[in-house]
């Protein structure tokens, strides 16, 4: 059963605070009212050093320098998971991943290739960015861990494939760019670049993760999984984020909790003929074509998210399945909120788990979601986007993405000439932007999208010039929209479509 609600100042004090370079003021929250809360606990040591260890401990968790236990009043860097992956279930007490095997450290990606491959019980540390030449979608067996090292822990250019295999555990690392420029939509036929597919397996855990930039979905949850759990992680700058489904069987179960999903277009998540999701405390933010989405034969039960700017943030669609949401909150949100249909199922008789109250959740997020060292960009007044991959970025939601949130000072987005297949979106939170084609000549970069306006202006105080807006086919709507204050045009055509 879950115990009373509490507001964050009722969370019980522990002795020290460590910010891990996260603004509160940002967050919404006050130093002094985190310190009395207890959200943060005291810093965690630093990994080890290189080389193969007994493994320390159940979990091996302190010796990845997490800070177990001693967050968010113990909830929000657990030593297990909360949600279906600790549920008892095929054979299993619960997700414990590597524990009990040895401890060994990655700081290459030869050795992460080798240890997620490896047949034996492995806590796999890893150490620093480690850079493929090449996407790999890396092979796992089951009963791993792997666990970034303190802050700054990151998988570049690959991602994970788990077939037929039980009890793993991701936490605390980034997985991030091997988007194909160019390819948004994921359509070509050497892109399948997830970050973590999932095929039939069962028990798996993926905490305090950050997944940006890939070149298809972030998370893919398939072929009848089972138990999995996915919580404090942020999915950001992106097409597809999560996927659920690729099945007509109603046999998966999977608990969504405390994420933060943002600038992001589709499936956030899409859950298909799922015999339970429980979706509860995520933050969604900056969405452009649909949130939360349950489809055909899926139970769900959505409580207590706070969804900001989200087109469409709740809906369910298809023949069967039930959906009971409650207490969730929408701010400058559109489209479908959520129409109740059925009774659905009882989390409360799955597992036990608190809810944090709904207007807290993007504070609660903003703070502690994420791997350590968070996840939010730093200023900067240039921003470049190339195709060829000589820019700072690849694509113009992923260069919106890097601008920090009510930015005070003025960003310039540069794009390098090319045709930029996307839906583009300057966020309403994104002010004082200017999007710039890089030649001075309109017909050098251009915009275009199969679905809808092209390029929407949301943000007061900018500007757009030095670029084409087309659709791929032409519409009677509008492909470039601006729905900020003071939006200025400057050497802008049109075509296929209208402005407005």
């Amino acid at each position: 059963m879950t115990g009373p609600r509490k507001d964050v100042a009722e969370m019980a004090q522990v002795p020290s605070v460590n910010v891990r370079r996260r603004s509160l003021l940002a967050a919404g929250l006050t130093a002094g009212a985190v310190a009395a809360s207890g959200l943060l606990g005291p810093a965690a040591k630093a990994a080890g050093p290189a080389g193969l260890d007994a493994a320390v401990g159940s979990d091996d968790f302190a010796e990845a320098g997490l800070p177990v236990g001693r967050a968010l009043g113990g909830t929000a860097w657990t030593d297990g998971p909360e949600g279906f992956a600790g549920v008892a279930a095929h054979g299993r007490a619960g997700t414990t991943g590597g524990a009990g095997g040895l401890v060994v450290r990655a700081a290459t990606p030869d050795q992460l290739r080798a240890f997620a491959k490896s047949p034996e019980p492995l806590v796999v540390i890893i150490e620093g960015e480690l850079v493929f030449a090449q996407y790999e979608k890396l092979t796992v067996t089951a009963n791993k861990s792997f666990l970034g090292a303190g802050e700054g822990a990151a998988v570049v250019n690959a991602g994970f494939k788990l077939i037929n295999v039980s009890n793993v555990v991701f936490r605390n690392f980034t997985v991030r760019d091997s988007y194909i420029p160019g390819d948004f939509v994921g359509k070509r036929p050497d892109n399948d670049r997830d970050g973590i597919q999932m095929d039939t397996s069962t028990h798996v855990w993926v905490d305090h993760m950050h997944f940006t930039r890939l070149g298809d979905g972030l998370v893919d949850i398939r072929k009848d999984c089972d138990n999995v759990t996915l919580s404090w992680n942020v999915f950001a700058d992106h097409n597809k984020a999560l996927g659920e489904g690729w099945t007509q069987n109603v046999v998966t179960r999977v608990t969504l909790h405390h994420n933060w999903i943002r600038n992001t277009h589709q499936r956030n998540a899409s859950l298909d003929n799922t015999a339970a999701s429980h979706v509860y405390n995520n933050y969604l933010e900056n969405i452009s074509s649909y949130g939360m989405l349950g489809r055909n034969a899926a139970l769900l039960v959505v409580e207590g998210n706070y969804f900001r700017s989200v087109r469409n943030p709740l809906h369910h669609q298809g023949p069967g399945g039930e959906l009971v949401a409650r207490d969730n909150v929408f701010e400058a949100c559109s489209g479908n909120t959520g129409v109740e249909r059925g009774q659905s199922f009882d989390p409360v008789a799955a597992y036990p788990y608190e809810l944090s109250p709904a207007r807290a959740v993007p504070a609660l997020v903003r703070a502690f979601g994420g791997p350590l060292g968070g996840t939010e960009p730093a200023p900067a007044k240039l921003l470049t986007v190339a195709l060829d991959g000589t820019g700072d970025y690849a694509s113009i939601r992923a260069a919106v993405g890097a601008i920090p949130p009510n930015n005070p000072g003025h960003v310039t987005v540069l794009l390098q000439p090319g045709i930029y297949h996307e839906p583009s979106i300057i966020w309403g939170d994104r002010r004082n932007v200017t999007l710039a084609g890089a030649t001075g000549r309109a017909a050098d970069v251009v915009l275009t999208n199969s679905e809808g306006v092209t390029l929407l202006v949301a943000a007061d105080n900018s500007t757009v010039r030095d670029l084409t807006v087309t659709s791929d086919a032409p519409q009677g709507g509008h492909v470039l929209q601006a729905t900020g204050h003071n939006v200025t045009y400057s050497n802008v055509s049109v075509l296929n479509g209208t402005s407005g």
